[in-house]
């Protein structure tokens, strides 16, 4: 497992980070389509099918940065939403059409398995552990920024960052070798705590 820059091209670098913040503001998309906000036809992963098939068709290879940055931006943005100040009102997802709203129970269901699966598809596009890196950073830089906007850093960190590693650890085996180090090491430290009591 090493870092190197050079495993990625500029075009890469400048399309994943362009993708990524066209992909922080597309769910909010839905009060310029003058859709209801929260509809869950932007606060989900569903455009992605759309961008796989684009990817199909193009067989363009730097079209995966923007899938990869898109799709990670899309998971961190749901992880802001699903730390509201409470499961009410604006905080609860709409359908169209039908003109319904999910219930709390609902709403944390839909936008949790929508972040689960955007970063599937964000890790699943990186070839290397270089690109996952930056994906990881691209979102760390993104939860400090707007940590004063959307007043929390804490909880989405630490959901995004568990996410992010589970996952990371499923592709890439030695970090899974340092995430199970990790947990049998965090084990210990708790069984210690808890014989003290």
């Amino acid at each position: 497992m090493k870092f190197s820059i050079s495993e990625i091209s500029f075009t890469g670098v400048l399309i994943l980070f362009a993708s990524f913040l066209l992909g922080m503001k597309f769910p909010d998309w839905d009060l310029k389509l003058k859709l209801k906000h929260r509809n869950i036809l932007t606060h989900s992963p569903i455009i992605m099918i759309f961008f796989y098939k684009i990817l199909k068709l193009e067989n363009n290879i730097d079209f995966r940065f923007f899938i990869m940055g898109f799709s990670i931006a899309l998971a961190l943005h749901f992880t802001f939403d699903l730390f509201p100040k409470g499961w009410f009102g604006g905080a609860l997802l709409k359908i169209p059409v039908i003109n319904k709203t999910l219930s709390p129970v609902g709403s944390i269901v839909w936008l949790l398995t929508s972040t689960i699966v955007c970063v599937v598809i964000a890790v699943s596009y990186t070839k290397n552990f270089t690109e996952f890196i930056i994906l990881f950073f691209l979102g760390l830089c993104s939860l400090i920024f707007n940590r004063k906007k959307e007043k929390k850093i804490i909880r989405p960190f630490a959901a995004f960052g568990m996410l992010y590693i589970i996952m990371g650890s499923v592709k890439y085996e030695i970090l899974f070798k340092y995430f199970t180090k990790g947990i049998i090491a965090l084990q210990r430290v708790v069984s210690e705590m808890m014989t003290t009591i």
